[in-house]
């Protein structure tokens, strides 16, 4: 390949490698100042006269990203050397060669992956922006990987001037959308900030012309009241021996222009355009004292705004923040804001850190803390080694998402482990309901197949295909499974409304028999789940439609239920009956009685308040006090009443009550009401009818119970039934 440089360009070349040592390699021993070398001259031969863009070679940018990384970065020499050589070709011998070195083996992988950002698909970046940036987080397992890729960014956007005003735009909304937000999510404040303005110079430069000349101007207003608000300032720090700087900041365009967007204000309403700032040098024992001392000059020489005062020294920001801020009315009764923090403090705020992003509530900050830490380990500590972060576990870079492309260039986040169907429903249900497979990268790939970040997707679906419960375990993602379900619910359903079509027309053969009752009994005699179940079956054959008829007719013997005779309660209590000789109610508190029957007007049960009533010709009637004729015969006929209470409770007795329950109509309430009763409850249902129309239904219980409490524990458990509303006991036993 033919050289760049000529006998002519020398002085270039020269000027170029001094830079490189300056920042590089004043720190490097003997052999890792020839390993830089050996890059710097491969460099320059591998890229030869190709231009990076017009009038900047190849070799240029590359030597001048490299001086990034070392000098604003703090970045070692496996760093430095990925930058000059990340275009080049691995396949080239000299590379070959220099990588081969134990001690460069991370330079492969650093610039494999930086072909990988390179070659992102940013077509839809202004949609996908947020996405953008954790996709490249999550593709750089190694710190460094990012941080050069900022760098080589930055320089681009120093050297675009010389790209048509059509390139400027795209490259710089480009710049704007991902790298500027990814600087500033790694805490790299100055090169978030000169990325930001040369985005808006470029792609908006009337209005950085415009805020850029309305800034100068407030500058050089107000450059004689800065003198003024500071001299006073130097001979109180000056008369204390303290040693400090003191600045004014003026706020960046791009800062004032993305205040005016998001407040939507015009320019003279920021009012913060500029702050006052004292820098101590001091050690770090005295720092904090230092602090409080020159906070005591400001606020003795300027009224302060005690609601604006912010101390960040004695409770740094959750990004490691420190400095105290407090702002105090001026000369001319202006309020300046004057931050106050050491020479340590200010490096640390400039230079930025990995958690700053953390502090302004964007996501991620949980899982990606402790890989950011290590950048942060590298701004504070710039001699650290990168053998020293290469050994950093890496794991949370990635944290738990991934990031995969459509065909068209949206951008899709899933979990880490989600699997081309979990794409597939990320898409569009409908699209995940048909997928049989994809292509990924190209590739045919089954529906099973575990995506990782930077995927190009394409689903492959077919009209034949559909979700079936194999499914549900080839999915991670919360809305893939739900999917899933639904159609498998929503199947059930259609084949059970099939099942249904052949159980009416077979039962419409049937004469005498409502369709409650028929679902019951083939319910019980199939011992399924429920009615659901029971067409399901008849709809996939596996019970026969035939077997209905002879199912549902039949009649068992230990259905059938004998009249209940009117005699005395022990003979209409089913296990007690043939206890005659033990008695349930007592008078006047000592005399048993016998002979009583229970009122059918009221039905009383063990537990009623309950009174005695003589009739004419069939003896002593029990009564409950709240029965409805109760009042009329107590007072018409108070001699033939008498007191009465029940006695203890016989081991199996039982009396017969009657629940009235009414509710919405569904498919099988009256199985899940007699479910409930017989094989929740073990009560005895001794019959058992529901009358339905318009949605509704009114039903009648008659079921056999201990005492009132059972009673009263039973209509609670009705009104649980879904569909129940309403549940009360009847007077009468009808």
């Amino acid at each position: 390949m033919e050289p760049l440089i000529n006998p002519t360009d020398k002085q270039l070349v020269l000027s170029k490698y001094k830079k490189l040592l300056n920042t590089a390699g004043y720190n490097l021993t003997g052999d890792d100042r020839a390993f830089l070398k050996k890059a710097f001259i491969i460099s320059l031969n591998e890229y030869g006269h190709q231009h990076y863009i017009n009038k900047e070679s190849w070799f240029s940018h590359a030597v001048d990203v490299a001086c990034i990384i070392s000098k604003n970065m703090g970045m070692g020499l496996t760093s430095v050397i990925s930058a000059l050589l990340a275009n080049v070709s691995r396949e080239s011998p000299s590379v070959k060669e220099l990588l081969g070195n134990e001690k460069l083996k991370d330079c492969n992988s650093i610039i494999e992956n930086l072909y990988k950002i390179s070659n992102l698909r940013t077509e839809k970046l202004p949609q996908n922006s947020e996405n953008f940036v954790s996709l490249i987080l999550s593709l750089s397992k190694d710190v460094r990987v990012v941080l050069i890729k900022l760098a080589d960014r930055l320089q681009y956007m120093r050297s675009i001037e010389f790209l048509d005003s059509q390139e400027q735009k795209a490259i710089s909304t480009e710049t704007a959308n991902l790298y500027a937000p990814l600087a500033h999510r790694l805490g790299l404040y100055r090169i978030h900030s000169e990325l930001e303005e040369l985005s808006l110079n470029f792609s908006k430069p009337e209005i950085y012309s415009d805020i850029a000349g309305k800034l100068k101007e407030v500058e050089s207003q107000n450059r004689d009241f800065i003198n003024q608000f500071i001299e006073p300032l130097k001979n109180e720090l000056s008369r204390l021996n303290l040693n400090y700087t003191i600045k004014n900041r003026i706020k960046s365009v791009s800062s004032v222009y993305s205040k005016i967007k998001k407040q939507e204000i015009d320019f003279d309403e920021v009012y913060d355009l500029f702050a006052i700032r004292i820098i101590l040098d001091s050690d770090i024992k005295s720092e904090k004292a230092d602090c409080w001392k020159a906070y005591s000059v400001v606020t003795n020489l300027y009224k302060p705004e005690p609601g604006r005062m912010r101390d960040w020294i004695t409770v740094p920001r959750p990004n490691g923040y420190e400095s105290l801020h407090i702002t105090v009315l001026g000369p001319a009764q202006r309020w300046v804001e004057v931050q106050i923090r050491t020479k340590r403090m200010d490096e640390e705020a400039e230079l930025g850190n990995a958690a700053h992003w953390r502090y302004k509530g964007q996501k991620g900050g949980v899982e990606n803390s402790e890989w950011l830490n290590n950048i942060r380990r590298i701004l504070e500590n710039p001699q650290s080694s990168d053998e020293a972060l290469a050994n950093e576990d890496k794991s949370a870079a990635s944290g738990n998402m991934i990031y995969v492309f459509t065909p068209e260039g949206d951008l899709k986040n899933l979990k880490t482990g989600s699997t081309v169907l979990d794409f597939a429903f990320e898409v569009h249900t409908n699209i995940g309901s048909k997928c049989s497979g994809a292509k990924v990268n190209g590739k045919n790939v089954p529906i099973r197949y575990i995506l990782k970040s930077g995927d190009i997707v394409e689903i492959i679906t077919s009209k034949n295909q559909n979700p079936n419960v194999d499914w549900l375990s080839w999915v991670i993602s919360s809305r893939a499974k739900n999917k899933i379900r639904r159609y498998l619910k929503e199947a059930e359903f259609q084949q059970a409304e099939t099942g249904k079509d052949i159980f009416k027309r077979k039962l419409s053969q049937i004469k005498n028999i409502t369709q409650d009752e028929a679902i019951n009994k083939l319910v019980s005699h199939f011992k399924l789940s429920g009615p659901l179940d029971l067409f399901q079956r008849l709809a996939d054959n596996r019970i026969e439609a035939k077997q209905i008829k002879e199912i549902v007719t039949a009649v068992p013997k230990e259905i059938e239920i004998k009249q209940e005779t009117p005699k005395s309660v022990k003979i209409a209590q089913g296990n007690a009956s043939n206890k005659t000789s033990e008695n349930l109610i007592v008078v006047n508190e000592s005399s048993e009685i016998e002979g009583y029957k229970l009122a059918r007007c009221c039905n009383p049960v063990m537990g009623d308040e309950i009174f005695g009533f003589i009739t004419v010709s069939d003896g002593i009637k029990i009564h409950r006090l709240s029965c409805p004729n109760a009042s009329r015969m107590r007072s018409r006929y108070p001699y033939r009443s008498m007191d009465a209470k029940w006695s203890t409770q016989v081991e199996g007795s039982f009396f017969i009550a009657t629940v009235k329950i009414s509710g919405f109509d569904q498919l099988g309430i009256l199985n899940t009401i007699t479910t409930m009763i017989s094989f929740e409850l073990k009560m005895d249902v001794r019959s058992i009818s529901l009358d339905s129309k318009g949605g509704k239904f009114d039903g009648i219980v008659k079921v056999s119970i201990r005492d009132k409490k059972h009673l009263d524990f039973l209509i609670k458990k009705l009104l649980s039934i879904k569909g129940v509303i309403k549940a009360t006991r009847l007077s009468t036993s009808l």
